[in-house]
């Protein structure tokens, strides 16, 4: 089913719901979970299986605990359980249309009765220490797809501002300075490293008619929140931090690490370019977790 075609049938679907704020709520639910899905499965939401569902619920934070992130005994109405309920809803939907044999929600409620709630505030999932992001960048500046000046600053960028992904690959030209990075009327200052990759990268970046900093270096495409967060999974599993490391939680380390009062020093570009060089040639397969090894690469790293 085609993205045109899904998104009419979240629309019938939502058409279903009477109260306004009911259907924002869904609406809100089921696109994190498609983006989710998209991203870390590879999958879109007809094909969402029972296990997609378990490992999703895993991955919400005690934030959305009925307890708060402080264990006060406060019901909340942001629980795992109210979002299973709009996944739920959409899939009844798709089952009653004729587009789904069965409902994964459902599916899952019954493998696995306790997915509906992530690990308690006062024992938090594990995070990433400062050497474990430094590793991060490191590994995505030798990423095979996404390596090189293009991978250190879009990483470093989530490092330093603990943003969303989709912030960071929105970002225009305008938006950079020499020393930081404008968010509307927000100024951030970035560390040396980061504007030294974000130097590097801007000339690198191939010369498109877009004003947005992050491409494709084939200039044909815009850097999506997706690549980032699969980039990100790809640099943590090649690091040895497992495939539990996702663009979010990283950014989520840093801001801990930072409150803190510590730092996270990012190795400057050059000694990146001596401990984990990229490869001299930059593969683009049409999906690079179905890379092949020995494809040769297509695109050649500029001249250093």
């Amino acid at each position: 089913m085609t993205s045109a075609a899904v998104s009419r049938l979240v629309t019938a679907w939502l058409a279903t719901i009477s109260s306004e704020h009911t259907r924002a709520r869904y609406r809100r639910d089921l696109g994190r979970l498609a983006g989710w899905l998209m991203g870390h499965r590879g999958r879109g939401l007809l094909a969402t299986r029972a296990e997609d569902v378990i490992a999703y619920a895993h991955t919400l934070t005690g934030h959305r605990h009925d307890l708060d992130h402080r264990a006060h005994p406060l019901r909340r109405h942001d629980t795992i359980a109210t979002k299973a309920t709009a996944w739920s809803s959409f899939f009844a939907h798709c089952v009653r249309a004729g587009l789904l044999e069965s409902n994964p929600v459902q599916q899952a409620r019954a493998l696995d009765p306790a997915a509906a709630y992530p690990p308690h505030p006062r024992n938090p999932a594990s995070g990433a220490d400062a050497d474990a992001l430094r590793a991060l960048v490191a590994e995505a500046h030798r990423d095979p797809w996404l390596g090189g000046s293009l991978g250190a600053a879009l990483v470093g960028l989530l490092v330093a501002t603990q943003w969303r992904p989709e912030r960071i690959t929105t970002r225009t030209l305008a938006d950079l300075s020499e020393r930081g990075v404008h968010d509307g009327e927000q100024w951030l200052p970035l560390p040396a490293a980061v504007v030294g990759y974000l130097g590097a990268w801007c000339a690198e970046r191939p010369d498109v008619v877009g004003t947005h900093v992050f491409y494709e270096r084939s200039g044909l495409r815009r850097i999506s929140a997706i690549d980032l967060m699969r980039l990100v999974l790809r640099s943590a599993e090649r690091a040895g931090l497992g495939d539990g490391l996702t663009a979010t939680r990283a950014a989520r380390s840093a801001a801990e690490i930072t409150e803190r009062g510590e730092s996270i020093e990012l190795p400057p570009l050059a000694e990146l370019r001596r401990s984990a060089p990229a490869p001299e040639q930059l593969a683009l397969p049409d999906d690079p977790r179905e890379h092949d090894p020995v494809q040769p690469a297509l695109i050649p790293l500029p001249q250093q």
